[in-house]
């Protein structure tokens, strides 16, 4: 099988902090998690590892990700000048090669579907927190509680695995499981044993706010 990484990031500031969706970039990553096949290592990542975190990005691999395009990609751009070098960054990440998820599923679909609902159905395993406990715990780490961001990267390298099986089992059994709100868990058949020839994936319209 060919090398991909599995990506994703926690936010030190909510959209409302940085007075809306239009401002990702703004938010900026607390911790920032890649599973590399090539070493089959977690690599974790800081505020200071950002431009570090963007070379491992671009380093050849597939990227798989949930919503990572349209919103962790922004964020990670952040970190670049505003202008042409923050473009041609986000540029970079878009143009290599990407599997997000997310963008799969709502083709699939037509609707986005939370992780948490994909992994409990899929799995059965759920999320251990979410993205505002996290922001809730980067406050209390820059107020003195260094704990608190060792419980971030935790939480963040368990969304990284999630990801990674559920992108295993549907790559290598052709289909995954959510939870419908009225209908109850559904089946989704999936091609994702292609998703290594495919061309990178396109963001959605607009960054969606489901994956923090």
């Amino acid at each position: 099988m060919t090398d991909f990484l599995v990506f994703d990031l926690e936010t030190q500031r909510s959209a409302q902090d940085v007075g809306g969706w239009q401002n990702i970039p703004e938010m900026k990553m607390s911790v920032g998690v890649i599973w590399d096949s090539r070493d089959e290592k977690y690599h974790f990542y800081y505020h200071d590892d950002a431009i570090a975190l963007y070379d491992h990005l671009i380093s050849g691999p597939l990227v798989v990700g949930y919503n990572h395009i349209s919103f962790d990609y922004l964020v990670v751009s952040g970190y670049f000048p505003k202008g042409s070098e923050r473009e041609n960054a986000l540029n970079q990440l878009i143009s290599a090669p990407n599997f997000d998820l997310l963008i799969d599923i709502k083709e699939l679909i037509g609707k986005r579907i939370k992780l948490d609902s994909v992994a409990r159905a899929t799995l059965n395993i759920g999320k251990s927190a979410d993205g505002l406990l996290a922001l809730k715990w980067y406050q209390e780490y820059l107020a003195g509680d260094t704990e608190k961001l060792q419980m971030i990267a935790d939480y963040c390298q368990m969304d990284v695995q999630v990801t990674k099986d559920v992108y295993l089992h549907g790559r290598d059994k052709g289909n995954i499981l959510y939870i419908d709100k009225t209908l109850g868990l559904k089946r989704i058949s999936v091609n994702w044993s292609a998703s290594e020839k495919k061309e990178a994936t396109k963001p959605d319209a607009g960054p969606v706010q489901l994956s923090f």
